[in-house]
């Protein structure tokens, strides 16, 4: 990554755990594409619910060389309440499925236009 990871906390406090937690399932994003340029990623307190508890929002910003890569998870079901570890995998996981796609049609993209098919991973 050309920048180093941005992480926000907001509505809630920071988390030294979280923060570990992220930055694991970050190097994995820029494992999976050396292409990565940046990424910022947002962990709110989304809302609370006294009988359901904390809801989380996670939103993560991909850079790419000429395109970005957006993702937002929310709890789907306010009654279901979800760690901010497992919202965070969860958005982190959309972002894994996104960025494969994103490779994927590089990497077509390259070969139709008959470039050299260098390994984009």
């Amino acid at each position: 990554m050309q920048t180093p990871l941005q992480l926000t906390f907001r509505s809630m406090p920071h988390s030294d755990s979280i923060a570990a937690h992220i930055h694991a399932r970050a190097e994995k994003l820029e494992r999976l594409c050396d292409r990565v340029v940046s990424c910022h990623v947002v962990v709110g307190l989304a809302g609370h619910h006294h009988r359901n508890g904390d809801r989380f929002h996670v939103s993560i910003n991909l850079g790419l060389p000429g395109h970005e890569l957006v993702v937002n998870h929310d709890a789907a079901d306010a009654r279901q309440s979800e760690s901010v570890s497992v919202a965070a995998d969860h958005a982190f996981d959309e972002a894994e499925r996104q960025l494969e796609g994103w490779v994927d049609r590089q990497r077509v993209r390259r070969h139709e236009g008959g470039a050299d098919s260098r390994d984009l991973r």
